[in-house]
């Protein structure tokens, strides 16, 4: 639904019930000729989004302006064209009906058919202006601009006051580039029809565009009022406060229009205002929203790691980061960083892989964790003497931990095989000793060591008792 929708829906209530009392057969228009321009602001109104009961203008319940006038404030759909196919079948000598199926047909984009309607409603009157008026639509639709404006200018010769013609000229003028021009006819435009956001939120954008940067704030503050459920407008407003030096301000308009609808763009909006405003909660807020909403690229997600880090939140930090290199594996940087926070939270195992994985640039990190691990090349080897040598390296470690109780207790691992006698995979089947220092170095010397030339699943025991081991270590 478009932005005008709402305000067009509301508008037909009230039109529609100004008209409930009409009978379903259409009697004779009344004698009277309609006021062109009191119709035309009408329109205007119906448009603009002012409210539906001042559009329609004094006359009969039956006249078929009035009638017109209700059916113009409903959505331009299939339903609101057969009822002005209706009203141009009940009354073929007038012009409202042409008008009415020309005005669907602008908003659909058949400008073809838009057209033919035009011709067939200026047969039927040629002194009805408000055909003038629709044309100039129908030309700016179609993105002929000096043709769409010398129709405007000329519907204002009829009738200077008319807020839709204004309108349609700010707009031509503001899309050209006359930015001084757009503002005084949004200007007159609003006076014209008053509190309309159309109006208001033009007049922000050519403020800005001029220079007025605390004037365009209050436009877009108004904009906003009218329309409080626009999230667009919201968006703009919280621009225009950045734009102004109130970051903060802009901060508060960024989280109102993300509360009235998410998008990247606000989300992205929110965190550059963020950044200025010096809010890390804002900052982190956004760069959540963006992953949540775009989780592809690999950036997204060290953003968001970044600000985890300035947060203090570690475990936030390494579930960005693993996003980050599962997106994208060949960064090197996030490997590293990961690698980092995983050994500061006591993850030796996941840590070396990531070191391992981020190549030269960790190449310092990973020596010193293998080092710690007592993880060395074990050379083509039995199983029985790849699991001695194995146990000796994990008594060492169990007699240094500093864990309290101390790590003790069955530790089972399989190790799969290939024929080349390289270790595949190594998968923990058991760990009683609960010690992630141990079992990171039981994981990482099977995992490296070089096994008998043929396919094997191979399961190695250990007893982790680091009591008995730290007195060995003192014999």
């Amino acid at each position: 639904m478009s932005r005008n929708a709402t305000r067009i829906r509301c508008a037909a209530l009230a039109v529609a019930a100004a008209c409930a009392s009409a009978p379903p057969t259409v009697k004779a228009p009344s004698p009277a000729e309609p006021d062109l321009r009191e119709v035309g602001r009408a329109m205007a109104r119906i448009e603009l989004g002012a409210p539906a009961a001042k559009a329609a203008p004094a006359a009969e319940p039956t006249a078929p302006v009035e009638r017109f006038l209700a059916l113009y404030a409903l959505p331009r759909d299939e339903e609101g064209w057969k009822a002005f196919r209706a009203l141009a079948d009940a009354y073929p000598k007038l012009a409202w009906g042409s008008l009415g199926m020309a005005r669907v047909y602008i908003a659909w984009g058949t400008l073809d058919q838009a057209e033919a309607e035009l011709g067939r409603a200026r047969a039927a009157d040629p002194a009805n202006e408000l055909a003038v008026l629709l044309r100039a639509e129908m030309e700016e639709r179609g993105g002929h601009a000096s043709e769409a404006q010398a129709h405007y200018l000329e519907f204002l010769a009829f009738d200077p006051e008319n807020g839709l013609a204004r309108f349609g000229l700010a707009r031509l003028l503001y899309a050209g580039g006359d930015f001084g021009g757009a503002y005084r006819e949004a200007k007159l435009s609003l006076e014209a029809v008053p509190d309309q956001t159309a109006a208001l939120e033009l007049l922000g954008k050519t403020s800005a565009a001029l220079g007025r940067k605390v004037e365009a704030v209050s436009y877009f503050a108004g904009a906003a009022a009218a329309s409080p459920m626009d999230a667009a407008v919201r968006a703009e407003l919280a621009s225009a406060r950045l734009a102004a030096g109130d970051a903060k301000g802009a901060v508060a308009e960024w989280r109102e229009a993300l509360r009235i609808e998410e998008s990247v763009a606000s989300f992205r909006g929110l965190a550059a205002a963020a950044v200025v405003a010096e809010d890390l909660a804002a900052q982190s807020y956004a760069a959540q929203g963006i992953t949540r909403l775009e989780p592809g690229p690999a950036a997204n997600w060290r953003r968001l790691a970044d600000l985890r880090l300035l947060q203090h939140d570690e475990e936030g930090a390494v579930a960005a980061l693993r996003m980050a290199v599962e997106r994208d594996p060949q960064d090197v940087q996030s490997r590293l960083t990961l690698g980092r926070l995983l050994l500061a939270l006591g993850q030796p195992l996941l840590a070396l892989g990531q070191f391992r994985s981020a190549g030269e640039a960790a190449r310092p990190e990973r020596i010193d964790l293998e080092r710690r691990l007592l993880v060395f090349p074990i050379s083509r080897a039995d199983p029985g003497r790849i699991q001695r040598l194995v146990a000796d390296r994990l008594d060492r470690i169990a007699a240094a931990s500093a864990s309290e109780p101390p790590p003790s207790g069955a530790l089972v691992l399989r190790v799969t095989v290939d024929p080349a006698g390289e270790a595949t995979e190594v998968a923990v089947l058991e760990d009683a000793a609960r010690d992630e220092w141990v079992r990171a170095s039981a994981y990482w010397n099977l995992k490296n060591a070089s096994y008998p030339n043929k396919a094997a699943r191979l399961t190695f025991h250990f007893a982790i008792d680091a009591s008995k081991a730290a007195k060995a270590a003192k014999r």
